[in-house]
C-alpha cells in the first residue's frame, strides 16, 4: 500500500475488512464512510477503493456492488489489528474454568478446546507438548499376560503414558513387582530425557526381572520421541461457520490429517495468524488459524481457532492467547 494517503487507505481497508467480517455482504462507500472518521465525500472513497483494488485488496463482485477484500486484504488488516479486551464474563468463564477443573493433562487439552469453542464459535485445536522435558513422577508395570506388561508412566503435569511391552519369558507377579520398584527408584524425579538413558544396573537382576526392566526403559524411550497429541473441539459448529458445504468437508479433511495440523500448528513460541494461502492448502480454500503457544515445563504445546478468513480476529486473538496463557499457568502449577 504505497502513496500520499496511505494513512487514509489504512483506514478505509480496516472499515472495509470489518464491515465484511460483520455482515458478509459486498460493503459499499457509503457504509465505509459511516464507519470512519475521515471527513471526505464517498466519491473520494470510491476512487481510493478503486486504487485498492488496482493493488490486489479488493475486488468488486458486480458494477453496482459494493467490495470485498481479498486474502491480500487480511493479512494486511491482521498485520496491524490488535486485540480487543474480552467481555468480563468471558475472562471470569476462562479464569473459573482453569481454576476448577481437575483434569489429566489429555482430557485437559480435550476440555480446553471445547472452552475454546464455545467462546469463540469457531471449532479449535490443542496439540499437546511432548513428553520430553516433562518429569516422571510415578512409574507403574502392569501385568496384561504371562509375557505382556503394560508400562504407565506419569508426569508431574498429568501426562500419562502407556506401552505395551512384549516379552520372551514370562514373569511372576512378585518379579514385576521387582522390576517396578528398579525401574520406578532410576526414573521417577528426572525428565524423560534423562529416565531414557539413565545406567540401571542389570547383571545382578534374575532374567526375567533383567528382561521386563530392559524392555520397559525402551518403551520409555518410545514415549518420549511419541508425536504430540492433537486435539480438536467444536466440530460441530463448522455448518453454521461455512455457508459452503463442500468448505465444509474441505476443512474437515484438514482436521482429519494429523500431520497437516502439525504443521499448521508447529510455529514460533507466541501467537501467529496465517491464511490458507500461506500454509499449501487447497487453491480457494477459505481458511485462517489464529493460535498460541503455552509452556509446559521445558517443553511447548499450542492452541488455536480455525476458521474462515472471515473471522473476528481481534476478539479470536485475545480469546486465544487468554486460553494460552491460563492453560500454561494451569499445567505449571
Amino acid at each position: 500500500m504505497e502513496g500520499r494517503s496511505t494513512d487514509r487507505r489504512h483506514e478505509i481497508l480496516r472499515a472495509l475488512v470489518e464491515e465484511h467480517i460483520r455482515t458478509g455482504e459486498p460493503v459499499s462507500s457509503r457504509a465505509i464512510l459511516e464507519a470512519t472518521d475521515l471527513g471526505v465525500s464517498s466519491a473520494t472513497i470510491r476512487n481510493e477503493l478503486a486504487a485498492l483494488e488496482r493493488e490486489g485488496y479488493c475486488v468488486q463482485p458486480h458494477t453496482s456492488a459494493g467490495r470485498i477484500p481479498t486474502a491480500k486484504a487480511y493479512r494486511y488488516y491482521v498485520d496491524h489489528v490488535s486485540p480487543t479486551r474480552l467481555g468480563g464474563s468471558t475472562r471470569q468463564r476462562i479464569a473459573r474454568f482453569f481454576s476448577s477443573v481437575q483434569l489429566e493433562l489429555g482430557r485437559l487439552l480435550k476440555a480446553t478446546t471445547e472452552l475454546l469453542s464455545e467462546i469463540t464459535h469457531y471449532p479449535s485445536v490443542a496439540v499437546g507438548p511432548g513428553p520430553v522435558g516433562e518429569r516422571v513422577k510415578a512409574v507403574h508395570l502392569v501385568q496384561i499376560g504371562a509375557k505382556s506388561v503394560l508400562l504407565v508412566a506419569v508426569t508431574e503435569s498429568g501426562r500419562v503414558v502407556q506401552e505395551l511391552c512384549r516379552l520372551d519369558r514370562s514373569i511372576t507377579p512378585s518379579e514385576l513387582e521387582e522390576a517396578e520398584r528398579i525401574l520406578a527408584r532410576a526414573t521417577v524425579g528426572l525428565d524423560f530425557g534423562q529416565a531414557t538413558s539413565v545406567e540401571i544396573p542389570l547383571a545382578e537382576l534374575a532374567p526375567e526381572v533383567r528382561e521386563t526392566v530392559s524392555v520397559a526403559r525402551e518403551a520409555l524411550t518410545r514415549a518420549a520421541r511419541g508425536t504430540a497429541e492433537i486435539y480438536v473441539g467444536g466440530t460441530r459448529q463448522m455448518a453454521t461457520v461455512w455457508d459452503n458445504l463442500a468448505t465444509v468437508h474441505r476443512v474437515l479433511e484438514v482436521l482429519e490429517r494429523e500431520a497437516t495440523l502439525l504443521d499448521i500448528l508447529a510455529r514460533a513460541p507466541g501467537t501467529t495468524i496465517q491464511l490458507a494461502d500461506e500454509l499449501d492448502m487447497d487453491e480457494g480454500l477459505d481458511l485462517a488459524v489464529v493460535s498460541s503457544s503455552f509452556e509446559a515445563g521445558s517443553s511447548e504445546g499450542r492452541v488455536g481457532v480455525i476458521g474462515p478468513m472471515r473471522m473476528d480476529y481481534r476478539r479470536v486473538i485475545s480469546a486465544v492467547e487468554s486460553v494460552s496463557r491460563e492453560l500454561g499457568e494451569r499445567i505449571g502449577s
